[in-house]
């Protein structure tokens, strides 16, 4: 059961990561904030597996790196569209859908079962993550369903649900086919020229590199926390199927709750 407190550890360290960026995006612009905390995720990364030692590549490692790196990118392009255009409260219960995509993903991709019991708890996680980011003083539990038709936040936020269900399957190919720090400061790097591109269409890259520097400390800081949040969820990852270590990494939401009281 060692993967099991490693992928507690992973949901702590992101949930730790997401109170830190929801302070930030008070005065960084969301794609900056990814790219910079990503690059410095990269750094501490990268800086480790130099330490530990260069990992053998396997065959499918490049095709897992530029995989998963699309689909984020283009999840968390989607995750901050159908924040612009919809009630916080509707869009984020629809990421607790992951872990249940993820018994239809991980078994396509990985050919990976859960035991029925397994699903009985993946189901119970994803009912109480869900049930967690409800705002039960003005809303019914299925408000986000009833607007699911008429509401394109809902939409695209349940579609970003299942873009991370894929995407997790994949992290898993790149880990496996490399080590838990190497394969992923690779795709965190990529990641973060991803967004520093996206930011620099409508921000120059003078401001991009002030807002950097002046909040050098704080990105380091985030950059840190997202590594040891990838490197737990990692080894979790080697030990484990996939449906059961991102339902216990769904745990994040607990421990956000925690941080906010």
């Amino acid at each position: 059961m060692l993967w099991l407190l490693f992928a507690v550890f992973g949901a702590f360290f992101q949930a730790t990561y997401f109170t830190l960026t929801k302070k930030l995006l008070e005065n960084v612009n969301q794609h900056i904030l990814a790219g910079c905390v990503f690059f410095d995720t990269f750094i501490v990364l990268f800086f480790i597996s130099m330490i530990n030692g260069m990992p053998e590549i396997g065959y499918g490692f490049y095709s897992s790196v530029l995989a998963t790196v699309l689909l984020n990118v283009i999840a968390t392009i989607m995750y901050f569209k159908a924040l612009k255009i919809t009630d916080l409260s509707l869009a984020i219960p629809m990421i607790s859908f992951t872990p249940l995509f993820l018994i239809l993903t991980s078994f396509i991709l990985l050919n990976e079962i859960p035991t029925i019991n397994g699903i009985v708890g993946i189901f119970l996680i994803f009912l109480g993550s869900y049930i967690l980011n409800i705002d039960k003083t003005t809303m019914h539990l299925l408000d986000p369903f009833r607007e699911i038709f008429k509401n394109k936040g809902i939409v695209y936020m349940l579609i970003v649900a299942f873009l991370f269900s894929i995407s997790s399957n994949f992290d898993k190919l790149v880990v496996i086919n490399s080590d838990p720090f190497f394969g992923s400061s690779i795709v965190f790097l990529l990641l973060s020229f991803s967004f520093i591109i996206i930011s620099h269409t409508t921000i120059k890259i003078s401001d991009i590199k002030r807002q950097y520097i002046g909040n050098f400390y704080e990105f380091l800081f985030a950059g840190i926390i997202t590594a040891l949040s990838a490197i737990t969820i990692n080894i979790a990852l080697t030990m484990q199927i996939v449906p059961y270590v991102i339902s216990i990494k769904r745990l994040s939401i607990l421990f956000s709750v925690l941080y906010g009281s």
